[in-house]
């Protein structure tokens, strides 16, 4: 009867291990390059972008949620390291962070369509939706 059991579970637990589809850490960067959208309403009215470039660069631009004729632009390097998305500011027109102020987030998944995160900062779990791979057809 122990047998049974045990032949059970192992292949309860191969057959899940077999089926369950993970990212790995290298494909992280692929597939974060392109443009995302950052902040949506709820309507999908889009007020922020953020751009991965494969050359290791970021461009991210908006509006201001109460002032739409309020426009900012941010701009700077890029990296994944492991599962850490870790950007360098160079220029915030907004300025809201500092000339070469390091700031990271770990990814947690990201598909052809999303891009979800934790903000190592204040562990919120945010998700981009995106707009373009930023390759021309």
């Amino acid at each position: 009867m122990n047998r049974v059991i045990i032949t059970i579970l192992l292949l309860v637990c191969t057959s899940v291990g077999a089926t369950k589809q993970v990212d790995t850490k290298q494909d992280f960067k692929s597939l974060m390059h392109g443009v995302w959208a950052e902040f949506y309403t709820e309507d999908g009215k889009i007020l922020s972008y953020m751009s991965y470039l494969p050359e290791g660069r970021f461009h991210a631009f908006g509006y201001f949620e109460d002032d739409v004729r309020s426009y900012w632009f941010a701009d700077g390097l890029w990296k994944m390291d492991g599962d850490q998305s870790c950007v360098v500011f160079k220029f915030d027109s907004f300025g809201a962070m500092q000339k070469d102020e390091l700031s990271c987030v770990t990814v947690l998944s990201v598909t052809k369509d999303t891009l979800i995160y934790r903000d190592n900062t204040d562990n919120s779990i945010n998700t981009l939706k995106r707009v373009s791979t930023g390759f021309v057809k």
